[in-house]
C-alpha cells in the first residue's frame, strides 16, 4: 500500500509541475497544433529515406519471381537464314541453312540450384521487407525524438524567460533601493551579469530549438524554415513491466535471419555446380539446306523438311582443377558469417531494448523527484528575496535561489524530454 501511495503522489507531482510548465509555455499561432502521431504519419509518408528502401522490396519482389520462373517451361521461336554462294566450303556452311521453329526447354534436374534459387530469392524478400520495416521505425523513432527534444527546448526558453522576468523584477527593486541611497551597487552588478548570462543561455536554447524544428520539418517533408506549432505531450505514465523477449521481434534480426536463409541457399547452389544436370528439349518448325538454289525446288524443300525433334541434354562436370569446390567452400564460410551476424543482432537488439527499459525506470524516479523540486524552488526563491529585503539574506543568496529555481525547471523538462525518447526506443525495439 506504501508503493501504491507513493505512487499517486508522484503521479500528482509530476500533473502540478507539467501544468506549471505548460502555463509557462503557452502555445502560440493560429495554426491547428501537429500532434506527434500526425507527425509520424506526415514523416512515413513524405520522409526521403523511405522511397529507396521500398524500391528494394519490390525490386526483390521481382527476382524472386524471376527465380520461379527458371523452373519452369520456356518457349521460344528461333530462326536463321544462311546464305553461302557457291564454291564456299560446303562441308562447312552445307550450302547455307534455312530454319524457322518453335522451340521448348523444360530443366528436369539441375542439382537442386533451381530451388535454392527460389528459396534464396524468397530470403533477399523477406530481408528487403524487414530492412524497409527498419528504416520505418527509425524514421517513427527520430521523430518521436524531436519532437519531445523541440517540446523540452521551447519549455525551457519559456523558463528561463520567466527567470529574467524575476531577476528583472529583482533588480527593479535593487535599483529602488540604490536611489533611496542604500549601499546595493555590487548587488546590482552582480544581479546584471546574472541576467546576461541568462540572456546568453535564452539564445543557445533558442539555437537548439530552430535546429530541432528545422530537423522535424524535414523529416515530414515540409519546409525546414517552415512553422511549427506542437500540441502538448500527455504526462509520462509509470513505465510497467515490459513483455520478455519483445525484442525478439525487431527487424534487424529478421534482416539477419533472412541473409542467413540465402547464404544457405547459396551453399546449395555452389553445391549443384558439381552434379549432373538433365534438360528436356522439343523443336518443330522447318529445316534447310542448300540455300544457294533459290529456286521453285528449294521451297519444296522447305516445306517438305517440316517436322518436329525431342532431345534430352545430359551434364556432369567431373574435374575443373577445384576451383567448383573453392566456390563452395566460399559459400559455407559467408553462410557462417551470416548465422553469426544472427546472433549478434540479436544481442545488440535485447542490450538497446534493456537500456530503453532501464532508462525508462530512471527517468521517471527522476521526474518524481523534479516535479516535487520545481515548487519547492520557486517557493525558496519567493522566501529568500523576502528575507533578503528584510536582510536577513544576501544578494549571492536571492541569485543562487533563483538559479536552483530555473535549474529545477529546466532539468525537469529535460528529463521528461529523456523519458520520452527512452519510450520510443522501447517501441523502436519492440516493433516488428
Amino acid at each position: 500500500m506504501c508503493h501504491k501511495r507513493v505512487t499517486r503522489r508522484g503521479g500528482r507531482a509530476i500533473g502540478a509541475a507539467l501544468i506549471a510548465l505548460a502555463a509557462a509555455c503557452p502555445v502560440v499561432g493560429g495554426d491547428e497544433p501537429l500532434t506527434v502521431e500526425r507527425a509520424i504519419v506526415e514523416a512515413l509518408a513524405a520522409n526521403a529515406r523511405l522511397p529507396m528502401p521500398a524500391i528494394d522490396v519490390s525490386l526483390a519482389a521481382e527476382r524472386e519471381r524471376e527465380a520461379r520462373a527458371e523452373r519452369w517451361l520456356k518457349v521460344a521461336v528461333e530462326g536463321d537464314f544462311i546464305y553461302a554462294p557457291p564454291g564456299y566450303s560446303e562441308a562447312i556452311t552445307n550450302l547455307g541453312e534455312a530454319r524457322l521453329q518453335a522451340v521448348v526447354r523444360q530443366p528436369i534436374y539441375a542439382g537442386g540450384a533451381l530451388k535454392a534459387g527460389v528459396a534464396r530469392a524468397g530470403a533477399a524478400k523477406e530481408a528487403a521487407a524487414a530492412r524497409y520495416r527498419m528504416a520505418q521505425n527509425d524514421v517513427e523513432l527520430e521523430v518521436r525524438s524531436r519532437f519531445s527534444e523541440l517540446v523540452a527546448v521551447r519549455t525551457e526558453i519559456e523558463v528561463r524567460r520567466a527567470g529574467l522576468e524575476q531577476l528583472a523584477t529583482y533588480r527593479s527593486s535593487l535599483k529602488s533601493r540604490q536611489a533611496a541611497g542604500q549601499g546595493v551597487s555590487a548587488d546590482l552588478l552582480k544581479t546584471d551579469v546574472r541576467i546576461e548570462l541568462e540572456q546568453a543561455t535564452v539564445a543557445d536554447a533558442e539555437q537548439r530549438a530552430d535546429d530541432a524544428r528545422l530537423s522535424l520539418n524535414e523529416l515530414m517533408g515540409r519546409d525546414p524554415a517552415g512553422p511549427l506549432v506542437l500540441a502538448p505531450l500527455p504526462p509520462p505514465k509509470a513505465p510497467g513491466p515490459a513483455a520478455e523477449g519483445a525484442w525478439a521481434g525487431a527487424p534487424e534480426i529478421a534482416a539477419a535471419q533472412a541473409a542467413a536463409d540465402a547464404a544457405s541457399a547459396d551453399v546449395t547452389i555452389a553445391s549443384a555446380e558439381r552434379r549432373p544436370r538433365l534438360l528436356f528439349s522439343a523443336d518443330g518448325g522447318f529445316l534447310a539446306d542448300d540455300t544457294t538454289h533459290l529456286n521453285s525446288r528449294f521451297w519444296d524443300r522447305v516445306w517438305r523438311d517440316a517436322g518436329y525433334s525431342f532431345a534430352l541434354v545430359f551434364a556432369w562436370p567431373v574435374w575443373d582443377t577445384g576451383a567448383a569446390r573453392a566456390r563452395e567452400a566460399q559459400a559455407s564460410l559467408t553462410a557462417r558469417q551470416a548465422t553469426l551476424q544472427v546472433e549478434l543482432e540479436r544481442r545488440n537488439a535485447r542490450l538497446a531494448w534493456e537500456k530503453a527499459r532501464s532508462a525508462m525506470q530512471r527517468l521517471y524516479a527522476l521526474i518524481e523527484i523534479l516535479s516535487r523540486a520545481v515548487p519547492d524552488a520557486r517557493d525558496a526563491y519567493l522566501e529568500t528575496e523576502s528575507r533578503y529585503r528584510g536582510g536577513a539574506a544576501t544578494n549571492l543568496d536571492v541569485l543562487e535561489a533563483q538559479a536552483a529555481s530555473v535549474d529545477a525547471g529546466v532539468r525537469l523538462s529535460d528529463a521528461l524530454a529523456r523519458y520520452r525518447i527512452a519510450e520510443a526506443s522501447l517501441r523502436r525495439w519492440s516493433t516488428p
